[in-house]
């Protein structure tokens, strides 16, 4: 294992030790807002008054449709919060981890390349040495002329 190929394998296993300390994670955002509930007799429904709230929700797409869940307590948004973040964490560590791969695969490519051009060298040598060590002298038989 060559050194480029080492220094590589520690950024990996470093890569490894950082997405097991991230925790949980989930995609999606937090939404803050305030709601007229639609009553006649509710306070929400005076002019100047903002609604019922402030409300807060995550929302997120699954299969294609959007979803909403509520987030009751102030426990509850920080928690979100902070898988949310996990979450962006864990979309740039995927870079990392392609960037990583790529640089790992290009080595491998190099070997290879370089194997099958020594592999090249090899069987043009020896291309050259049956050449030079073929007979020179003309076959004894009658010529068709």
């Amino acid at each position: 294992m060559g050194k480029k190929e080492s220094e590589i394998e520690k950024r990996r296993r470093a890569l490894v030790e950082k997405l097991e300390a991230s925790g949980e994670f989930r995609r999606g955002s937090i939404n803050v807002f305030h709601r007229k509930c639609g009553k006649k007799g509710c306070v929400c429904n005076q002019e100047g008054h903002p609604g019922h709230g402030p409300q807060t929700t995550l929302t997120y797409k699954e299969a294609g449709k959007t979803k909403s869940r509520n987030l009751p307590t102030p426990a509850a948004v920080k928690l979100v919060e902070r898988q949310i973040q996990n979450h962006e964490f864990f979309q740039q560590w995927c870079k990392e981890w392609i960037e990583l791969n790529e640089e790992m695969a290009d080595i491998e490519f190099e070997k290879v390349m370089s194997e099958s051009s020594s592999e090249k060298d090899e069987e043009e040598e020896s291309q050259k040495k049956k050449l030079r060590s073929r007979s020179r002298k003309k076959s004894g038989g009658k010529s068709r002329s």
